[in-house]
């Protein structure tokens, strides 16, 4: 049987995983199940299908389980929202949405790009937060980013989607953020 092909980027997210420096949690991994060993002569069990797969990278595994792990219990959002290329670089843009804890808290929302043009794998190339989020009446139940055109590959367009604390129709807000300028962010305009 043929393997699967694995994507680039997903080989690019792992080898940064497994190189990007220390563990962000130092837990042994949990005890194994024993398995009964199959009798002689007879045939092995076929994997079931829609079965959990069990993790074959075992350090790879560990190290992938302490990122996600590590995350902090404030961040409730994480999302890859587009690409980006500025030269002979390219990446990805993400989202962060941190909520701290209590009934008035707003939230924080970071843009971070991410820079995949090393042969290390991913890295953070800068991080950016937009601070009118968390002045907002009310909550964001949604956002998307808009297709950037080729003469702005290295900009990042992102429509909100936001329900006012006293209203029932949502209202959208844009955000237009170019890295090294100042961002233009409001009520969008049709």
């Amino acid at each position: 049987m043929p393997r699967p092909v694995i994507s680039k980027i997903a080989g690019v997210l792992a080898a940064s995983m497994l190189f990007a420096g220390p563990a962000f949690a130092q837990d042994a991994p949990p005890p194994t199940e024993p398995r009964a060993e199959p009798q002689a002569g007879a045939d092995a069990p076929e994997p079931q299908a829609g079965g959990a797969a069990s993790p074959s990278g075992g350090q790879a595994a560990t190290s992938f389980s302490a990122a996600a792990e590590g995350l902090s219990p404030l961040v409730q959002d994480v999302q890859v929202v587009g690409p980006w290329t500025d030269g002979d670089q390219s990446g990805v843009w993400r989202t962060v949405m941190v909520q701290p804890a209590g009934d008035d808290a707003k939230p924080h929302f970071f843009i971070q790009q991410l820079d995949a043009s090393g042969h290390d794998g991913l890295s953070l190339r800068s991080t950016a937060e937009i601070t009118e989020i968390a002045t907002l009446d009310g909550q964001i139940v949604g956002y998307r980013a808009d297709d950037p055109g080729e003469a702005q590959s290295n900009s990042l367009s992102l429509f909100f989607e936001v329900v006012p604390a006293d209203g029932e129709i949502s209202e959208t807000y844009e955000l237009h953020f170019t890295p090294g300028q100042p961002y233009i962010f409001g009520p969008a305009s049709n």
